[in-house]
C-alpha cells in the first residue's frame, strides 16, 4: 500500500534518497547497503516511529512539522524500494564513468 505523501514530503523523500544514495554510492557501499535495507524492511514503521521518538532532539536542528514529514517518510516501504533503486543506478553510473576512462 502506497503511502499517500503531501508535496512538501514527497520534496524531502526525494532529498534523502538521493542524500544518502550519493554517499553510498561513493563509499561503494551499496551491497551491504542494501542487503542491510532489505533486511530492514520489515522494521520500516519502527524508522518512522524512531523520527518521532527523537523529536526533541531532531527538533533543535529542524521544525517539528519537517520532523513530522520526514517520520511519514522513513514509515514507507515505498520509500525503501526508492532508495534502493537509486542506490544501484548511482553504482551503475560511477561504474560506467569508470569503464570509459
Amino acid at each position: 500500500m502506497a503511502t499517500q505523501l503531501e508535496p512538501k514530503e514527497e520534496e524531502l523523500r526525494e532529498r534523502v534518497i538521493e542524500r544518502v544514495a550519493r554517499v553510498v554510492a561513493e563509499r561503494r557501499l551499496e551491497t551491504p547497503a542494501v542487503v542491510f535495507l532489505e533486511s530492514s524492511r520489515p522494521l520500516t514503521f519502527f524508522a518512522g516511529q524512531g523520527a518521532l521518538f527523537a523529536l526533541p532532539v531532531l527538533g533543535a536542528f529542524m521544525p517539528a512539522k519537517d520532523v513530522e514529514a520526514l517520520s511519514r517518510v522513513l514509515d514507507s516501504e515505498e520509500t525503501l524500494d526508492m532508495l534502493i533503486a537509486r542506490i544501484e543506478t548511482m553504482a551503475q553510473e560511477r561504474d560506467a564513468r569508470r569503464a570509459d576512462k
